[in-house]
């Protein structure tokens, strides 16, 4: 069996002996008409030298044949040569390719799909340049070589990064998986094992794209699939069971509690606290590590454990899914508060929150608003978390108490709320329905003091604004605003610090828009419109005529949210 021919060298070689130049060019000039003959022998004008592969195929024997005497690389015989060199690469960039991960088959694709390409024009180029390029012996030895099936033109595929990036970047999205350090599971006394990650290397992945191209060949009656198993790079879990199995947990640094509720159209909130409590036990913050609130609950989808439930978006009340992570968030801010953790990205909500005071909550919305805590301490420390009914309760634990600390809060602005008003087709004259209640903003001085143990103190200091929250209602086309009850005062503390009245956007005034259809049951309106700084008034009725209504998830603000202490004190 003769051995497989020899591609092409990307640039020109020497030829093996120079005894040979010697011998050849000698016996040109001893025999005038060598040259010519063998030229006319063997190098055939606009057509490829005999012998010659492309791709490793034998093109037709047509392209073998000048068009006629005057034939060139510009006439039909160049043309016929490039629609063999097409055809070969359409072959190559329509086989298919079985893409896998780890053993499992993710997709079928034909190496095009996966950005493959071949520059026609230029393969075909250079196998008509063989035997016609260069002086007239190296063309003879080009086409005696190609004779004896020693020259081949590959294809030299490439892969378009713009065609591949996309594609792995997608698989890479779906499929990486973080590492995940092992826990320790207070409540059992046990640890909980952790998980390598796995991320595909986008970078080795069009290589090994590549080199499968370059190997591939045309498929022989039809062609089994190629299979591309895409490189990954392996991650260690940054906490072994071991070392966590080792830790000093005896002491309790902090421990805060909150409370919601399971009941009604807040099953599924109670469900989500469970969840996102669930991911955050046993978590273990090494000395000056940083962790990511969203970086270890993750996404809020259905596929993460979390279900739809009633949660605050652009100051209004909607379904989502993953409603009730936002109380795991406060609470696990107010342990590390109290336990003296830098809090190093933290928000307050759009509105007071029932279940937590003001200055202490902190919201989150994966992937884009997060909170992020760093360890401060020469020793780690652990997240532990129980969910008992209807109460959350979180600890952080350590090796020992360094610091107490002192929460302070003060109101010192307050801004009353607007109205927005949607007309909706199919209510009654006679009938409105309050879609969310309104609550006034308000703007608060929050004071941390860390007392340490040596005697000294550190005092931090900072301002939380929370925008009011517009009351909505829903109204009958041609509504007269002027029937409902009247908004609460612009009320404003006379002893409050007025520096930041620039900062506070004015109240909403009355806006009448169209409103999506629907609504939801009905219940018994209570309206509290009194000052939060003032005892109690009456609160003026709607006029007789009117029914209003409250909408399905329109809870009425709770006393913290709507009249919440003006100052708040708590030491742990």
């Amino acid at each position: 069996m003769s051995p497989p021919p020899k591609p092409l060298p990307s640039s020109p070689t020497w030829y093996p002996s120079a005894r040979r130049w010697f011998v050849v060019a000698s016996l040109a000039a001893l025999v005038p008409g060598a040259t010519l003959a063998a030229s006319a022998r063997f190098l055939p004008r606009g057509a490829l030298v005999p012998g010659l592969t492309i791709d490793g195929a034998a093109p037709p024997g047509a392209l073998f044949a000048p068009a006629d005497a005057h034939g060139d690389e510009g006439g039909a015989g160049a043309d016929a040569v490039r629609a063999f060199v097409a055809e070969r690469a359409a072959a190559l960039t329509g086989r298919q390719v079985v893409v896998a991960l780890g053993g499992e088959e993710l997709f079928r694709a034909t190496l095009g799909d996966l950005g493959v390409v071949v520059d026609v024009d230029r393969v075909a180029a250079r196998a008509m340049s063989v035997g016609h390029d260069g002086d007239v012996l190296a063309r003879v030895d080009a086409a005696r070589r190609a004779r004896r099936g020693e020259l081949d033109v590959p294809l030299a595929p490439r892969v378009d990064p713009g065609v591949a990036v996309p594609i792995l970047l997608r698989v890479k999205e779906a499929r990486d998986l973080a590492p995940i350090s092992a826990r320790l599971d207070i409540e059992h006394r046990t640890t909980v094992e952790g998980r390598a990650g796995r991320y595909v290397d986008v970078d080795a992945a069009i290589a090994a794209a590549l080199r499968l191209a370059s190997g591939a060949g045309a498929p022989a009656g039809g062609g089994a699939p190629l299979r591309l198993d895409l490189p990954v790079i392996a991650s260690a879990p940054r906490m072994t069971a071991e070392y966590v199995s080792s830790l000093d947990v005896r002491a309790v640094l902090s421990e805060y509690d909150t409370f919601f509720s399971r009941s009604g159209d807040q099953s599924r909130r109670g469900q989500n606290i469970d969840v996102a409590a669930g991911k955050l036990d046993g978590l273990v913050l090494s000395p000056s590590e940083l962790v990511s609130f969203n970086q270890v609950v993750g996404e809020r989808s259905e596929g993460n454990g979390f279900q739809r439930s009633w949660e605050i978006y652009k100051g209004e009340m909607v379904e989502g899914i993953g409603g009730g992570t936002c109380q795991v968030a406060s609470t696990l801010n107010a342990i590390a508060f109290f336990g003296g953790l830098e809090i190093l990205e933290r928000l307050p909500h759009s509105r007071p929150s029932a279940y937590i005071p003001m200055g202490l909550d902190a919201t989150v919305v994966y992937p884009v608003v997060d909170m992020k805590l760093r360890n401060p301490y020469p020793f780690p420390v652990v997240v532990h978390t129980r969910v008992e009914g209807n109460r959350l309760h979180m600890e952080l634990r350590g090796a020992s108490k360094p610091v107490s600390v002192k929460f302070e809060r003060e109101l010192v602005k307050m801004v009353a709320y607007g109205r927005k008003i949607e007309e909706k087709a199919g209510l009654s004259a006679k009938r409105v329905v309050l879609r969310q209640h309104g609550i006034r903003g308000f703007r608060v001085k929050r004071t941390r003091t860390l007392f340490f143990r040596d005697g000294h103190k550190r005092v931090e200091t900072n301002k939380d604004f929370y925008p009011p929250t517009a009351e909505i209602y829903e109204v009958p086309p041609g509504f007269d605003p002027s029937l409902l009850p009247p908004l609460p005062a612009d009320d404003v503390d006379e002893d409050a610090d007025q520096g930041d009245a620039a900062d506070a956007p004015p109240a909403a005034p009355i806006a009448v828009a169209p409103s999506p259809a629907g609504s939801g049951p009905a219940s018994t309106l209570a309206l509290d419109t009194s000052n939060p700084f003032d005892p109690p008034r009456p609160v003026e009725a709607p006029r007789p005529d009117v029914i209003v209504v409250v909408g399905a998830g329109a809870h009425a603000p709770t006393t913290a949210q709507a009249k919440p202490p003006r100052t708040v004190s708590i030491r742990r």
